[in-house]
């Protein structure tokens, strides 16, 4: 059979040819465009890992305003909003609930009708030094209730505070989980003789070739770029350095300067005076022991010491006290400084413990102290990355707290003690959800082949808040606050509540003074001595 083939069926067919080709072209395309993406990180498939982390993520997104604003005036006004007492009462009672109505309005006199507001609440008496703070409940229509529990006899003084509007909440929230662009890296990579300084990150263009440094089991990532004749392996330091890049307008940027944060709302509620009464709440207390659950507000301060709301904190003042009941123990302590500050009180109050040269640099090196008359052992890490620091720094002990945890056998005489939060302000908060998460399984993982082990979780200080409002308000703690809630409901640990403590003492600052470590010390001890 003979097949004749015109001009016209030839065109036809390489018309469909041509065609063909540049489906495949495209498709080819396409799949290199997306390997070729900056957004390296993606997981392919919902793990286990990630479906929890986006549940929590969205949880919290649910929480947060979605709005936008043409003037500043649209914004809410610490001087124009109200506050009142909520359903007041003849006599108060120690014990009892105190609630305050705040209403937002902007500044031109209008009743706001959506929530978001940043919030800071606290009671007070100058008279006796005492303070605590206030839990804020958010109705998402400009009206808010704030919860004080009333905590001592006498005078109480109401405060409130505007830290952040809606708004700036708004772009905050935005800003933080749409880019890395907060801190720069840069990784140092070494061989005999020579070594090299290359650009690394969370979230790399994969046009240039990576080494890529995966925890596949906890779905932790980093990357660096791959320097010319090295080894990924040889990867031993690093340093990097927030950037003071924005990503909000100028509009937005307006509501995130000194004079538009933590604004005192001006106006007055008469002072309260609370009376002891019989059968208080308040009253019968046991020791604090592990297994309680993280609540705010968690106790007060009355000068300068802390008093839990459920338990009774032991004071270790003395250094034969400390001794006592850190004998016989190791301590294990990964965090950022605001943990370090522990370290530092040990190493001020108890000179029998003698911390060794680990022959590393800089403040974030290891400190490994030891009584050996007493058979203490005080060792802290930093948390690992995300972590800032300035100058370069090694890399060549660094894993993640959840992998140091592992490598912990646990007994009686245990102690792990964590904390992780303000290095993770500057990236997307999915980073600090997973860090989080992969805790608490090697906590459990911890307590199962080691039940009588005690494992102490501190919560994030408040700041100074002066500067850097985009990548380290207060804001960020706020919302880590709330994921630590989550993610350690329902465990067999102790909380030293830094969040709720910090408030009450008010010092406005990251690292507060002495008289304020004492109190997260004789936390520690009351757990681990009880």
């Amino acid at each position: 059979m003979t097949v004749v083939l015109t001009y016209k069926s030839l065109l036809i067919m390489a018309t469909v040819f041509c065609l063909l080709l540049s489906l495949i072209y495209n498709q080819k395309m396409k799949k290199c465009l997306e390997t070729d993406t900056p957004t390296v990180n993606k997981i392919e498939k919902e793990s286990e890992i990630q479906k929890l982390v986006n549940e929590i993520f969205n949880h919290i997104d649910q929480m947060m305003p979605k709005v936008t604003f043409a003037h500043i005036d649209n914004t809410t006004s610490a001087k124009k909003s109200k506050m009142f007492i909520k359903s007041p009462k003849e006599k108060y009672c120690v014990g009892d609930e105190l609630i305050v109505q705040f209403v937002a309005y902007d500044h031109l006199g209008q009743k706001k009708t959506y929530g978001g507001d940043y919030l800071r609440a606290i009671i007070s008496n100058p008279d006796i030094q005492a303070r605590s703070s206030g839990r804020i409940e958010d109705f998402k229509n400009g009206t808010y209730h704030v919860h004080f529990t009333l905590f001592w006899e006498g005078k109480v003084v109401v405060t409130l505070f505007l830290m952040h509007p809606s708004e700036a909440v708004s772009a905050l929230w935005k800003s933080r989980n749409s880019w890395y662009g907060n801190v720069a890296y840069l990784c140092k990579f070494t061989s005999p003789g020579k070594q090299v300084d290359t650009k690394c990150g969370f979230n790399l263009s994969k046009e240039k070739e990576l080494c890529e440094y995966i925890d596949e089991r906890d779905e932790e990532y980093f990357y660096s770029i791959r320097p010319q004749n090295f080894s990924c392996d040889s990867l031993t330091g690093f340093m990097n350095w927030k950037t003071l890049a924005t990503q909000l307008s100028p509009l937005e940027n307006s509501l995130l300067v000194r004079s538009n944060v933590r604004l005192e709302i001006p106006q007055q509620i008469p002072e309260i005076i609370v009376f002891r009464c019989q059968n208080s709440s308040l009253e019968t207390k046991e020791k604090c022991k592990t297994g309680g659950k993280l609540e705010y507000p968690s106790g007060y301060v009355m000068n300068n010491i802390w008093y839990p709301k459920t338990c009774n904190m032991q004071t270790y003042h003395e250094v034969e006290q400390l001794n006592a009941c850190m004998k016989g123990r190791f301590f294990y302590m990964f965090g950022d400084s605001t943990m370090h500050q522990l370290v530092n009180y040990f190493e001020m109050k108890l000179k029998n413990i003698k911390f060794l040269d680990v022959h590393e640099e800089h403040w974030s090196q290891k400190h490994l102290g030891i009584d050996t008359e007493r058979n203490i052992l005080v060792l802290w890490k930093r948390h690992a990355r995300p972590f800032i620091h300035l100058v370069f720094t090694t890399l060549k002990e660094e894993r993640t707290t959840p992998r140091e945890i592992d490598l912990i056998g646990g007994n009686p005489f245990t102690v792990i003690i964590v904390n992780i939060g303000v290095h993770f302000r500057l990236f997307p908060v999915h980073h600090y959800i997973r860090r989080l998460y992969n805790i608490r399984r090697a906590i459990e993982r911890l307590l199962l082949r080691s039940p009588e082990t005690k494992v102490i979780i501190k919560t994030e200080n408040t700041s100074e808040m002066a500067e850097d409002y985009e990548s380290m308000s207060d804001f960020h703690a706020y919302v880590h606050y709330f994921i630590m809630e989550i993610i350690f409901k329902d465990i067999n640990v102790g909380f030293i509540h830094g969040w709720d403590m910090t408030t009450a003492f008010n010092y406005n600052q990251i690292h507060p003074p002495e008289a304020y470590v004492r109190n997260e010390i004789n936390m520690l001890m009351t757990y681990i001595c009880s």
